[in-house]
């Protein structure tokens, strides 16, 4: 119990007090002296009863009196025991006002998956001077002793970026930390965007934010490098545009290469600026500059092998040191010719983006005829060769011509069907056409059309229209005596021109 005759002392033990350590301690020394008052009136109501009570057995004060005193003794009591509590609070109070958690430092980095970390570091930095004037009872506590007032259990600790959540996990909670002592707190980034978070603490019944930069961590000095296309297709003859997205953590300026692995030769590739559409083939990193953006853009011949057509190529970009350059290049050396396998790409020291590219063949079909023009005399048939040609790149199966004719015509084509078409190759057909004895002369349009199919897709020609003219039947006896006719004439003449010529 803290004495009245004690408070000079600690006032002379402390003449360097500021004003609210002073004024802390005069709040303490108040609600000592109501502790003391609540004292003084309890053992004086012990006594007066004790006093009450001994009479009251002499029979000269009356039970009345007795239940008052007991009454006022108790009221004593409870006086002096709410008088511990205050002061008992008053001290608390001040424990938690010389209380703090301080944020020491927060880091951002990456591991080798490619998630992004923070790491917080808090440390108990309470205040024993606060401590001190709060706990001291006329002499001076341990510094251990103030050290173990002074630790703060289950600490709660959750990073916030946004009025939302944004770690995994979402809190961690610490179960001691002395004053004087740190600890590291290391989270998964489910935004690895973030630049600043709030980091907010919970302990002692309060809740304290506190708004911090995440520090750049360059546990790695290389930057990392990803794609949100790392799978795409593509026909041949066009180009393809993957996204890359590369950050570099460090504090430094540097610059790395750029390369490509498993990419075979005959597709070629570029870096692009995807503003300028510069080419590039190393970047840059600063401290002011430490993200970047890419375009890889492949280009799909129209002419690919067809043993890359409708297979993943997998292939893998590296941004690395100068120095790896020369294993990659020895890797491309022992592979020449084939795939650098995984488990060499691991060896190589730098980030990697594994991407997919898928060349799509061309299905195509064409109609050709040597000739669209054709005439016959009623009642005779037309007969019509054409030829189908795969000019795409992928087989072309159940390739089927259609013939859309006149109206009381009879046509058949041989063969009715071609299984397979592989590209490049031909398939002729012949078409026979049959008018009608009713048709009249006159010119008349024959259309040929074809499709094939591809896999799942159907792949049809442009249409060739053929025009059949029909002319009329001729006379044979009329023909005949016109040609006689026509042959005297001619004799006749001649011989007139002899005699003429005689005179």
């Amino acid at each position: 119990m803290l004495l009245l005759a004690s408070v000079p002392t600690l006032f002379a033990a402390n003449d360097a007090l500021t004003k609210d350590e002073e004024l802390n301690l005069l709040k303490i020394r108040q609600a000592q002296l109501r502790l003391d008052r609540a004292h003084s009136e309890m053992e004086h109501a012990k006594i007066e009863f004790d006093e009450i009570q001994k009479l009251y057995d002499e029979r000269i004060y009356t039970v009345e009196d007795l239940n008052k005193a007991r009454q006022a003794h108790e009221e004593a009591v409870l006086d002096y025991r709410q008088a511990e509590i205050d002061l008992q609070k008053t001290r608390l109070e001040f424990l938690t006002d010389a209380t703090l958690i301080s944020v020491i430092a927060a880091n951002k980095f990456r591991v080798g998956d490619g998630k992004f970390m923070a790491t917080i570091t808090l440390r108990n930095e309470s205040d024993t001077s606060k401590a001190r004037i709060a706990m001291r009872e006329g002499k001076d506590i341990s510094g251990n002793a103030l050290d173990d007032l002074l630790t703060v259990e289950n600490i709660i600790v959750t990073l916030i970026g946004r009025g939302v959540i944004v770690s995994d996990p979402y809190q961690l909670i610490i179960p001691s930390l002395r004053n004087g002592q740190s600890t590291n707190l290391t989270y998964e980034l489910l935004n690895k965007d973030l630049e600043a978070v709030e980091i907010e603490l919970t302990y002692l019944n309060i809740t304290k934010r506190k708004s911090v930069i995440l520090k750049k961590d360059a546990r790695e000095d290389l930057p990392s490098i990803a794609s949100t296309q790392y799978a795409q297709q593509g026909q041949l003859g066009t180009r393809i545009r993957y996204d890359l997205e590369l950050e570099r953590l460090a504090e430094t300026e540097r610059s790395f290469p750029l390369v490509v692995v498993n990419l075979p030769p005959e597709i070629p590739f570029a870096f692009l600026d995807p503003e300028s559409s510069a080419r590039i083939t190393q970047l840059k990193f600063t401290r002011e500059l430490s993200k970047q953006s890419l375009d890889f853009e492949v280009s799909i011949p129209e002419k690919l092998d067809q043993s890359f057509i409708d297979r993943s190529i997998e292939f893998s970009i590296f941004v690395t040191r100068r120095s790896e350059l020369q294993t990659i290049a020895d890797l491309r050396k022992q592979y020449e010719g084939g795939t650098v396998p995984p488990e060499d790409l691991n060896s190589i020291k730098g980030a990697r983006a594994d991407l997919i590219l898928v060349p799509k063949g061309v299905g195509k079909v064409e109609i050709v005829v040597a000739n669209l023009f054709k005439e016959i005399r009623q009642s005779e048939n037309a007969e019509i060769r054409f030829t189908l040609l795969n000019s795409g790149t992928l087989a072309l199966r159940r390739v089927t011509p259609e013939i859309d004719a006149p109206l009381d015509w009879v046509v058949e084509v041989e063969p009715k069907e071609a299984a397979t078409i592989l590209p490049g190759q031909k398939q002729l057909f012949t078409l026979t056409s049959t008018p009608h004895e009713t048709v009249g002369v006159g010119e008349y349009t024959i259309k040929i059309n074809a499709e094939g199919h591809s896999g799942v897709q159907t792949v049809e020609a442009l249409s060739k229209t053929f025009t059949v003219r029909i002319a009329a039947k001729g006379n044979l006896t009329g023909t005949v005596f016109l040609a006689v006719i026509l042959i005297g004439l001619v004799v006749g003449l001649a011989a007139l021109s002899v005699r003429i010529s005689r005179r």
